[in-house]
């Protein structure tokens, strides 16, 4: 940023300086002295190198960003658009576990974030953090990014030490509020009350419930399962997050309904509950390599990805999550936020679909 200004003010003459002032920047920016996306001085520095009232410059850059010459931002200056090219408007940063990174969730969530605030004119930036040998998030990456100037900070993922880096950084921020360890008090999968009906018209007594141990769907769904009077089977497996986690969770779920249905018929559960995708797939396999059929044999109820539901030749009952309307409405309660709106919480879309498995 060069703090020289090519011209000066003239007070003998009766045009107002702030005239005078959007004048000379004019000529500047026509002559290229000051170049197109360099940031210009504040209105601050202006007034103190022109020996005027910050009233003077706040005048003639609001005339020049009228014009579109000129595109002030918050907290960095006023940026010299030129001949009317585009410039950001701002920097949003996302910041996520480096480990679910790939997985088809945040892929789209986070690509429908991308897509909204490009559109806006800001630049979308995700941040994937590494763990330590540990498993706890190394924040490096996050701490350098902080550095830069951002308009808002979204987490996705993220336990609690992220959230009070966010906070010391001053940064406005917010979280998607389910599937994440920062807020397993949220009811992850929305309204229960169609499922709940139908394990009341099934007389569902006896539940296979099923899922990952870092996700926080499990307990609030046993808890409701017990408050019905049904008698819950709870399976929670471990796996870590690196190369071939998916393929290995597959596994675990297969061998999962192995194990359990190889037992006599009259100690199987009357519904199974898979709170995993992948698990679902290998548990999936696991009945049809036992000749369990559903939903003759067990009921089935799954949580799934819209767009990314396992395959199975009955319609899966499930609770689908909407990766692309989460993105979505994120991204607008962000933008609303930025222009001054209060924040809501980001939650996900989800709704209960009935299929065939469980009727």
């Amino acid at each position: 940023m060069s703090l020289r200004i090519p011209f000066a003010l003239d007070r003998k003459v009766a045009a107002p300086l702030s005239a005078q002032m959007a004048e000379g920047l004019r000529a500047a920016i026509a002559s290229g002295f000051y170049r197109d996306g360099e940031v210009l001085p504040t209105i601050h520095e202006f007034a103190r190198l022109l020996g005027t009232s910050v009233r003077v410059p706040r005048e003639a850059i609001a005339a020049l960003a009228a014009e579109g010459l000129l595109k002030p931002r918050r907290r960095i200056g006023c940026i010299v658009v030129g001949r009317g090219e585009a410039v950001w408007k701002g920097r949003i940063l996302a910041v996520m576990p480096a480990d679910g990174e790939g997985g088809y969730h945040a892929v789209t969530l986070l690509g429908e974030m991308r897509r909204v605030f490009n559109a806006e004119g800001y630049l979308f930036d995700v941040v994937a953090l590494p763990r330590h040998s540990n498993g706890v998030l190394n924040c490096t990456l996050l701490d350098m990014a902080l550095r830069r100037n951002n308009d808002f900070v979204f987490s996705l993922f993220c336990p609690r030490h992220v959230m009070r880096l966010l906070e010391r950084s001053g940064v406005p921020f917010t979280m998607k509020q389910s599937d994440s360890g920062a807020d397993a008090s949220a009811a992850p999968l929305g309204d229960l009350s169609p499922f709940l009906e139908q394990c009341r018209a099934s007389c569902i007594r006896r539940a296979f419930v099923a899922g990952i141990a870092d996700k926080p769907f499990l307990d609030p769904l046993c808890e409701i399962f017990r408050k019905e009077g049904v008698s819950v089977e709870r399976h929670l497996v471990r796996c870590d997050r690196g190369l071939g986690s998916l393929e290995r969770l597959e596994r675990m779920g297969m061998e999962m309904m192995r194990e359990r249905f190889s037992q006599p018929r009259a100690g199987w559960p009357q519904l199974v509950f898979w709170t995993d995708d992948f698990l679902t797939v290998g548990g999936l396999a696991g009945l049809a390599d036992l000749g369990v059929s559903i939903p003759r044999d067990v009921f089935a109820v799954t949580v799934a990805n819209k767009g990314f539901v396992p395959v199975y030749p009955r319609s899966l009952t499930r609770f689908e999550f909407d990766p692309a309307a989460t993105g979505r409405a994120a991204a607008a309660a962000i933008l609303a936020r930025i222009d001054g709106a209060p924040m809501p919480p980001i939650r996900d879309s989800v709704r209960y679909i009935q299929g065939e498995s469980f009727r």
